[in-house]
């Protein structure tokens, strides 16, 4: 199955899920897009932009002294709330660069996408 059809299966884990997307952190670029409607560039590079600094703030050495994070590995996913959305970052085990960001609606939608997520990038 390609990179396409694994985002097809993502957003159909959850209805309230808007778009789920392929992306390479250390370029801040979407590659693959499925999205209910059109996401314009610039808001797929904000999402790619606040991807990076989410993981950034996981990994930090604060977090890490305080037990928040594992201090041997990077994080694998992170959770930001926003007005109208919530979205969810998670980071491929097998590259740190490749993740899949999902956009939805509910909280009650995040860990089934964040599973399916990672599923879907051990299948990338």
């Amino acid at each position: 199955m390609g990179v396409e059809q694994e985002l097809n299966k993502l957003r159909a884990v959850s209805e309230g899920c808007g778009l789920a997307a392929f992306a390479d952190l250390r370029t801040k670029l979407v590659l693959r897009v499925s999205a209910d409607g059109d996401w314009p560039q610039e808001r797929l590079d904000t999402l790619c932009a606040e991807a990076a600094q989410s993981f950034r703030q996981a990994d930090s050495d604060v977090l890490r002294k305080a037990g928040l994070s594992n201090a041997d590995a990077p994080a694998r996913e992170t959770v930001v709330l926003g007005v109208q959305d919530i979205r969810v970052f998670v980071r491929s085990e097998e590259d740190p660069n490749d993740m899949i960001c999902c956009v939805c609606r509910s909280a009650d939608d995040v860990p089934a996408l964040a599973q399916a997520a990672h599923q879907a990038l051990r299948a990338i």
